[in-house]
């Protein structure tokens, strides 16, 4: 029983379910959400951990006959978990998620979760193998992260906006890379998608120094942006330097180092653009999410 909670624990990525949580966890607190309001965010947070999880379920299932020859060791070809059980909790799971999400008082936020449950179906169903796979997924967490911020007036203006689009950006960067993993010699994807992913860190710092941008900010607070700032500093630094190691040995171990160190760096980067916005304080409410994460991610694989 035991080797088969396993199974189905691996199958919808356990780690990278709890940096789903923090994406909306931290639009809520981007656009003037406080963290006392657990009512309002709560339903949200876990309306993204369901919506993830699904997505990662459907998306074995629709792979099932590609894994037999690149991943035969992942859950569904290996018979370690039930085909059937997967793709109904990935159907329910998109189809329950959005009324949960509607729980936080915005039926906004309810249609946001929707057009994301939409968003990862049509990437597990057919889009994932084109060119516009990355950008898909890249919407899938730009969207999450924009679920946060829908309860705010315009959903938190152009400011909040522009920080979900280059997180989205990072996203997709990471996925280019992903699309090497299980392939010997594959630079030129992992050079691509470091591109992207310094792309988005810019954004993203651009994002943290324009935090009088964001509603409701009241004063600013300098050691709150300048440690954003550095946070937002170091994921890029630990991102480039997994990378690099990738593109000088391009084997499925290093590039999948390369992504796993990208996918755990997603919560920090929501605790740097918090940090610069609205204070260390709430930083560190997410940062707590990182370290089941991170232990987690050392038993299970997040890939």
């Amino acid at each position: 029983m035991r080797g088969t909670i396993t199974a189905y624990l691996q199958l919808v990525r356990l780690p990278n379910v709890l940096t789903a949580a923090a994406d909306s966890l931290a639009g809520w607190l981007l656009v003037g959400g406080a963290l006392a309001e657990w009512d309002r965010w709560l339903p949200m947070a876990i309306a993204s951990m369901i919506l993830y999880a699904a997505g990662t379920a459907l998306n074995d299932v629709f792979d099932m006959e590609i894994d037999r020859e690149e991943r035969p060791g992942r859950p569904l070809p290996s018979g370690r978990a039930s085909y059937r059980a997967a793709a109904m909790f990935g159907g329910m799971g998109l189809g329950l998620a959005p009324a949960i999400a509607g729980a936080s008082g915005s039926a906004i936020t309810a249609s946001v979760a929707a057009v994301l449950a939409m968003v990862i179906f049509a990437y597990d169903v057919q889009v994932k193998r084109t060119y516009l796979g990355p950008v898909f997924m890249g919407a899938c967490r730009g969207l999450n992260l924009l679920m946060g911020m829908s309860s705010a007036p315009e959903m938190g203006g152009p400011a909040a906006w522009a920080s979900a689009a280059a997180y989205g950006v990072f996203v997709a960067g990471i996925t280019v890379i992903s699309r090497s993993e299980t392939h010997e010699g594959e630079r030129r994807g992992v050079v691509g998608g470091l591109a992207i992913l310094d792309l988005a860190l810019l954004g993203l710092a651009a994002s943290a120094i324009s935090h009088r941008r964001f509603p409701e900010v009241m004063t600013g607070d300098p050691p709150a942006l300048i440690a954003g700032l550095i946070v937002i500093g170091l994921i890029a630094a630990l991102v480039n330097r997994a990378a690099v190691l990738a593109i000088r040995d391009p084997r499925p171990r290093t590039i999948q180092r390369t992504v796993k160190t990208g996918i755990l760096s997603l919560v920090w980067l929501n605790v740097g653009l918090v940090a610069a916005v609205r204070g260390i304080e709430p930083a560190m409410a997410l940062a707590v999410l990182w370290v089941p994460a991170y232990l987690l991610g050392r038993w299970l694989y997040s890939t």
